[in-house]
Formats: C-alpha cells, structure tokens, sequence
C-alpha cells in the first residue's frame, strides 16, 4: 500500500464549500445569494423561501484560487423546518447568518440561528467558519446608518453590514462579496485541513 497523497492547491481549487444562509424572515438571505449570482429579479417582492434554495457560484479561496461554492438559501420559518436542520446542514462548511439591521430585537433570534446551525449533528464550525451579515437597504434614506447593529455575544464572530441599494447591484454584489469571500476562504482552509488530518490518520 503506497502512501497516501495529500490534496494538491489544484484539486482543491476544483473542490465545492457549502455554506448554509440562515436568519430571520425578510432578513435579505435570498437577495444576498442573488446578489452573488448576479441575478437580481426586476421584481423586488418578498417570496419566503419555501424549504431549502440551492444556488451555485464562483468565488475566490486562499490564494486567489477559484472556489465553487453551494450557497444553500434557507427558509427563515425555524418553527415550520426546524426538523430538517440537519438535512439542510449535512456537509456544511460554512455559516452566513443574515439580517436586517433597521429592525429591532432580532438579535436573540439570531443567536438561535447560529447555535441551531453551529452544532446541529456532526457539525462543529470554528467561529472563523462563521459571518454575521446584515444587509442594511438605507430605509432611512441615502446613507443613513443602520439602526440596530449586533451588540450581544454574537460580535464574537466574524461580523459586517453592508450597504445594499436597488440602484447599484454592482456595487452591491461587490460589497457583499468582499465580506462573504472571507467565510470562503477560512472554510476552504478548514475543509484542506480536516481532508488533510483524514488523509494522514
């Protein structure tokens, strides 16, 4: 039996990161996979996600390499799908919890967002593994700052809000993307490393 190859920067580069986006209702989940897939619908009604949406994009890992990632967009009803948790969360490599900053009191609901998705089977993310996001739509006029930004135990994890405006989805895809890339990249690097540790024994 000959040794065992670790994985070249290649074959990771060709590799799929699974990131599971959850949060309340109407928080901007859905807009924020969108946003990354360059899709925005003309029409910006609200179409509560039903279950579980899959969407699939490129962006860049460690290195500057090209990562593929699965984006899977969750329905915000935690009463109504609390129990396929962990069907949605199977594999996962990362967390994206996201919010609207100009509502009030969300922040123990999104506590229970991460701790539901953080631990449930045999998931245990690092907090690098992790981003808070609010996605903040300047209700309150042009460049006013988001009213209810995290101030509880979650600023211990990766945290950012980001400006999202109708008028410049260019501009708002490459702001989201900046922040997002970052929970990319610490997931490709703990996925390398536990591929690794396998590998090895």
């Amino acid at each position: 039996r000959g040794p065992a190859h670790l994985p070249t920067r290649r074959s990771m580069s060709t590799s799929t990161v699974k990131i599971c986006v959850v949060g309340p209702q109407e928080g901007g989940k859905t807009l924020l996979c969108k946003l990354l897939a360059e899709q925005l619908p003309a029409d910006r009604g609200y179409y509560p996600t039903k279950g579980l949406r899959i969407q699939e994009v490129e962006r860049i890992g460690p290195g500057g390499i090209a990562v593929n990632v699965q984006l899977r967009d969750c329905s915000g009803d935690f009463g109504a799908y609390s129990q396929c948790f962990p069907a949605m969360a199977l594999d996962m490599d990362g967390l994206i919890v996201v919010y609207d900053p100009d509502e009030e009191g969300k922040e123990p609901e999104l506590e229970r967002w991460h701790e539901a998705f953080s631990t449930v089977g045999d998931a245990r993310l690092d907090p690098s593994q992790c981003l808070v996001l609010g996605i903040h739509r300047g209700r309150g006029g042009e460049g006013a700052p988001p009213k209810f930004p995290i101030t509880g135990k979650l600023t211990k994890l990766p945290n950012a809000v980001v400006e999202v405006s109708g008028d410049d989805a260019v501009g708002s895809a490459r702001r989201v993307g900046v922040e997002v890339d970052r929970c990319v990249q610490h997931a490709v690097t703990r996925k390398r490393e536990a591929e690794e540790n396998r590998l090895l024994g």
